[in-house]
């Protein structure tokens, strides 16, 4: 049944050449900036690669053009309607789109995140392949995280524009390292990545936060669908 709910969302995502020409674009970006740091020279190239481009920009805007596919750029309860009238449970459907853009956007940050430590690597971060291992873990917590707290703002306004203003709070909130910063993905992302912890967390303290958020977000984006 799962399988089914989940068809919709993911045929948005793989047919839509938008997604695809973005997800390429934003791809790449994270790894010219990383064949430059390498090219520098930098000592701590993929260390800053990772925090400035990859984490900061690269992954919440993925999984910011993913949710926004998955939904049809419409709201979370909009995208789902189809499937609600032919007798889906409504938070059945919501979750299967939901779990489609967590998964995707887990394992498209985890490999991009290990392509850019790869290719950055200087010579005074950590060993390669470790240090693309780690950055792939991140990468994964990171992007499920962005996923779900996307797909909480798509569950806001008629036509899902809740995704932009989360979007915005992410950037204001997330680049503080105060209390605000703890209810965002960007600032635990950041810091699993070797940045500015936010309100002096561990990093093992910031990979519980994006699960916690993950969790959260998926629960709190159903709630329209529960009350339909």
């Amino acid at each position: 049944m799962i399988a089914a709910l989940a068809r919709p969302p993911l045929a948005r995502i793989v047919r839509g050449p938008r997604v695809w020409i973005a997800m390429t674009a934003w791809c790449a970006l994270a790894l010219v900036f990383a064949e430059v740091a390498r090219r520098r020279g930098a000592a701590h190239g993929a260390d800053h690669v990772l925090v400035d481009t990859y984490g900061g920009l690269v992954v919440p805007l993925l999984a910011y053009i993913l949710v926004g596919a998955a939904v049809a750029s419409r709201s979370l309860r909009a995208s789902t309607a189809p499937l609600v009238a032919f007798g889906a449970a409504p938070f059945r459907a919501a979750m299967a789109t939901i779990a489609v853009v967590i998964v995707i956007g887990a394992a498209s940050s985890a490999a991009i995140g290990a392509a850019v430590a790869f290719v950055a690597h200087g010579v005074s971060d950590p060993p390669r392949v470790r240090d693309a291992l780690t950055s792939a873990y991140a990468g994964a917590l990171g992007g499920s995280a962005y996923a779900a707290w996307f797909s909480l703002g798509a569950s806001f306004g008629r036509r899902g524009g809740g995704r932009s203003l989360f979007l915005v709070a992410d950037w204001i909130l997330g680049a503080t390292t105060g209390a605000g910063a703890l209810v965002t993905p960007r600032a635990h992302l950041r810091n699993l990545l070797g940045g500015a912890p936010p309100m002096e967390l561990s990093e093992r303290a910031s990979a519980a936060a994006l699960v916690s958020l993950t969790l959260a977000c998926a629960l709190l984006a159903t709630r329209p669908s529960r009350g339909s």
